[in-house]
């Protein structure tokens, strides 16, 4: 009995002492600094009534989770002990090798692996968004860029974690400029190449425990993107790193990867950081709105008489380069891409001398999003570009092109039996450089049979006896046709398709839609010519 009342006595105690500790601790162990990226619980509100008890318990039991007095301290030092054993105490933090930190969007790395990879819609759609913008700024005699900075786990994959093999090399980032270069889309500057190079001669150009590039980082993308600029005849070239000053870290610096983890307070912080020194450049800033912090739109006018004038949207790697980029331009009008990666109102209203857009690499196949049409000759140029291959040298064309058939193929279509069941929806051709063009068609065809026989198609134009052909999937969905027909095969019958063609000479074309159907083809024609021009 006596055994049993002291076991009850120490555990009272020992919950009584633990629950002083919790109030007494924090008024001498510090909470570390954490920086959790969303909105702590309220407290509850007061109860009017016995329904209202539920929602009072879990709005107690959220405040209480939030709000424990030493809550900060366990999880500051909780992730400490997993980030040591490599495990992460956050879904936003990847924890690698030798105590470096990656941010994760959920992809895991997505962006260095080329996963997911981009399809070859999507590719066409940004290369002619890219066009359509460079061709709007032309006419303007204002060249556009886009500079995309590398995520730091492109530089330094020796420290990322043990499942990540390394970057791909047909990731976006690569191929993206590749073929905007090689179909005349627009400039899209890279600065992986500029980074390594600094890396590899020993300039720390990331640091463990924050996203960015620390300044050493930020001065090599610099000198990769006036370099470009220089060789355009459009600025000076970079200036030599001894022209800028060296900050001595303040504070902690930068460290927005520990600060989610809560661990900031508990590992080294050591982040570079460059200004302008005094005498290089003079510089005042006006915000465009009520907003005064980083993200507002503001425009910084320097003393740089006679120099040019460069807007940039752009997100927070800027920071750092912002320094190195002020004694080049007179005026230097920014906005956030969070308002819009594309700003036609700040272009009319500032005529900028060069316009550009900085978006850290994972954004790169987003940050293009909108824009004025790009023409026909350039859409063109993209589809020849992409109707040789795809990114990988040895991946199947992006964009199919239409070819002479042969003999068989010819013969084959000659035995296919016209159906109505079908529909050219739509058909456009676009003219390109010279004969070239791009032809655009959408539709359904169906056997509407007890089955579907096949999804493979033909596209065919041009005259029966010699005609231009390419495969075609017919098997998009169409839930529209099986409810018309009350027949669930016509649900798998729409197609859709870019098709390049190298030569196509002025005349009238009808296009042709082919379809396996039981042991033969069905075909449908278009009921509206084309006529080219």
């Amino acid at each position: 009995m006596l055994a049993s009342q002291l076991h009850w006595r120490l555990l009272i105690g020992t919950i009584v002492i633990l629950m002083a500790a919790a109030w007494i601790a924090p008024r001498f162990v510090p909470a570390p600094d954490i920086q959790e990226n969303r909105v702590l619980a309220p407290a509850p509100a007061t109860p009017h009534g016995l329904q209202d008890l539920d929602i009072f318990r879990k709005q107690a039991d959220a405040y209480v989770a939030d709000h424990f007095p030493i809550r900060r301290q366990l999880i500051g030092v909780l992730n400490r002990v997993r980030m040591l054993a490599g495990v992460s105490g956050s879904n936003r933090v990847i924890v690698g090798r030798d105590g470096w930190l990656f941010f994760d969007d959920d992809t895991h790395l997505g962006a260095a692996r080329g996963d997911p990879p981009m399809q070859a819609g999507e590719i066409r759609t940004w290369l002619a968004t890219l066009a359509g913008r460079t061709e709007y700024l032309r006419a303007r005699g204002t060249p556009y860029l886009i500079v995309s900075p590398p995520v730091k786990e492109t530089i330094y994959p020796q420290h990322g974690p043990a499942w990540y093999l390394g970057p791909s090399p047909n990731r976006p980032a690569i191929f993206l400029p590749r073929l905007a270069q090689a179909s005349g889309a627009g400039e899209v500057v890279y600065l992986h190449s500029e980074l390594a190079a600094a890396t590899r001669r020993g300039d720390k150009t990331f640091s463990r425990h924050d996203t960015h590039w620390t300044g050493y980082g930020a001065y090599a993308g610099y000198v990769g993107l006036m370099t470009r600029l220089h060789g355009m005849g459009l600025a000076e070239a970079p200036l030599p790193v001894s022209a800028f000053q060296r900050v001595p870290n303040v504070g902690k610096g930068p460290r927005d990867l520990a600060l989610m983890l809560g661990v900031s307070s508990f590992v080294d912080l050591d982040y570079p950081h460059f200004d302008t020194p005094p005498g290089l450049v003079s510089a005042q800033t006006t915000y465009l709105t009520a907003k005064h912090d980083w993200t507002a739109p503001q425009v910084i006018d320097t003393d740089k008489a006679g120099k040019p004038v460069l807007l940039m949207t752009r997100d927070s790697f800027s920071n750092e380069l912002l320094p190195f980029l002020l004694p080049h331009f007179r005026r230097i009008i920014m906005a956030h891409n969070q308002d819009g990666f594309w700003r036609p109102d700040l272009i009319d209203r500032f005529k900028p001398d060069i316009v550009l857009l900085e978006v850290i690499e994972p954004g790169l196949r987003v940050g293009v999003g909108d824009g004025p049409p790009a023409s026909p000759a350039a859409l063109a140029r993209i589809d020849r570009t992409l109707s040789r291959s795809g990114p990988q040298a040895a991946a199947p064309p992006l964009v199919p092109t239409l070819r002479p058939a042969d003999a068989a193929t010819v013969a084959q279509m000659a035995a296919a039996k016209p159906t109505d069941n079908c529909n050219v929806e739509s058909a456009k051709v676009s003219r390109g450089d010279g004969q070239e063009a791009t032809l655009t068609v959408s539709g359904w065809m169906s056997e509407l049979g007890a089955k579907v026989t096949s999804p493979d198609g033909l596209l065919a134009l041009g005259p029966p006896a010699s005609p231009l052909v390419s495969p075609l999937k017919v098997d998009k969905a169409r839930p529209d046709v099986a409810a018309y027909y009350k027949n669930p095969t016509g649900r798998e019958s729409g197609f859709t398709g870019s098709f390049f063609i190298p030569k196509l000479p002025d005349g009238a074309y009808s296009p042709r839609i082919y379809r396996r159907a039981g042991a033969g083809w069905i075909v449908c024609t278009g009921k509206q010519p084309l006529s080219v021009p």
